[in-house]
């Protein structure tokens, strides 16, 4: 069962000796800086700012004091990383990948538009760029309008490639969070200012739940915004998730001494190196990404 406390209150248990509750927070920024650069970036771009992020969470943990600067902070760490890396927003790309079974994801989503024609068109539209004007508002009248018909159609398209392409996603919901609405604008690069996405990269952290729903459509929402255009169904859909590679563990040395005193030895649980599809990305702490089980 998942840790249902919040990360200011695994924090203020790690800064009282709680070594677990350190491994816990730990994690949980891991997977919140490799669902916002994978997202941002896509998986091969953003390993590097992933990796540095993660080492400097687990130098610089020990300097905070204070739970309300932990966020800001932190955020701080994976925004100049992607900076520091030069690397543009990733507005196409179809990258298959060990968790797409080797299978193009613009083939995958053309697949799925043979029975979801108007989700998959008003995806292609929101992610590409085109978020009013009567043919959007057509698609999306049916599926509740704008905007939380956008977040309907793109959970319709998860269920979809996971009953049929057996993706094994795990976040895809049959009634939509409402307060989830922005999400396909954040995929999309489309939100109103840098500080509104911003604000929700930093909301994201309280759901460990929306981090892992946007780092498992990471490609997906790349390849939509770059379009569908041209892109044939591909043969075989689904054939190659058998390659789908067993969850890495994570060999953590823990000692268990949490209660003693530092907080420097309860984060001192460590940066793991975990290979995922290919890639060697740096962990901070217990356990694997939530992506691969």
């Amino acid at each position: 069962m998942s840790d249902k406390r919040s990360t200011k209150e695994l924090f203020r248990s790690w800064r009282g000796g709680d070594a677990e509750s350190g491994s816990v927070m730990a994690q949980r920024f891991a997977d919140w800086y490799y669902a916002i650069s994978t997202s941002r970036l896509g998986e091969g771009d953003g390993a590097g700012p992933c990796q540095n992020a993660c080492a400097r969470f687990g130098e610089g943990i020990v300097n905070v004091t204070e739970s309300r600067a932990l966020i800001g902070w932190a955020h701080e760490i994976i925004k100049d990383e992607m900076a520091k890396s030069a690397k543009s927003r990733a507005n196409d790309g179809d990258w298959p990948n060990a968790y797409t079974g080797g299978q193009s994801p613009k083939q995958l989503l053309v697949s799925a538009k043979g029975e979801l024609a108007n989700e998959v068109r008003l995806l292609e539209l929101v992610y590409g760029g085109t978020t009013t004007g009567d043919e959007v508002e057509g698609l999306a009248s049916p599926l509740g309008g704008i905007p939380i018909g956008t977040l309907t159609a793109r959970y319709a398209v998860k269920r979809w490639l996971r009953n049929n392409a057996r993706v094994p996603f795990d976040v895809a919901p049959d009634q939509p969070v409402l307060d989830r609405a922005p999400l396909p604008l954040y995929e999309s690069g489309r939100m109103n200012s840098r500080q509104e996405e911003e604000s929700f990269e930093q909301w994201m952290i309280t759901d460990i739940d929306l981090c892992k729903d946007i780092a498992e459509f990471a490609h997906f929402a790349i390849a939509l915004r770059g379009g569908l255009a041209g892109v044939s169904a591909g043969a075989g859909v689904g054939s190659g998730l058998n390659a789908l590679p067993e969850r890495p563990q994570v060999d953590f040395d823990d000692d268990e001494e949490g209660g003693s005193g530092t907080a420097a030895k309860a984060a001192g649980a460590g940066l793991a190196l975990v290979a995922i599809g290919g890639l060697a990305l740096l962990v901070v702490a217990a356990g694997a990404f939530f992506m691969l089980r």
